[in-house]
């Protein structure tokens, strides 16, 4: 790796420390959540029926089977997302986004947008737009 990549990435981790930083301040602060868990909802709220298996969404964070568990007992007892058999053929688990959970996304998106936004003001579109598609490829 160059010097030139090793900044890069250095630098890539200390914004996105940042950014979780202040997102972490302003969703616990306004929406009782931190950004880890609003990520796990908005992944929910995405999908076609609020639902996704258990396996899949641990692989989409980058978490352990442990770690989205631990995260979903938490969910579950505030009654915002649950774990629920698959349907029809799929015997897997899914986590499931409860009604309480799909409303607080939805409010928490904005506030995640706006700092997101501002995270990004300086830089111009196309550039963005490249940067984009060079970190969904990782």
């Amino acid at each position: 790796m160059s010097t030139d990549a090793l900044s890069f990435c250095l630098d890539l981790g200390r914004a996105h420390a940042s950014l979780a930083l202040k997102l972490d301040d302003d969703l616990g602060a306004f929406h009782g959540l931190n950004f880890a868990d609003f990520t796990l909802l908005y992944l929910l709220l995405r999908t076609e029926q609020g639902r996704m298996p258990m396996a899949d969404l641990a692989r989409t964070l980058g978490l352990p089977m442990s770690a989205l568990i631990r995260k979903m007992v938490l969910l579950e007892k505030t009654g915002l997302a649950e774990r629920v058999a698959g349907a029809g053929t799929d015997n897997s688990r899914h986590a499931a986004l409860r009604s309480g959970g799909r409303q607080l996304v939805r409010d928490a998106a904005a506030t995640v947008e706006a700092h997101c936004k501002e995270a990004v003001r300086s830089i111009d579109q196309r550039h963005l737009s490249d940067a984009h598609a060079v970190l969904r490829a990782i």
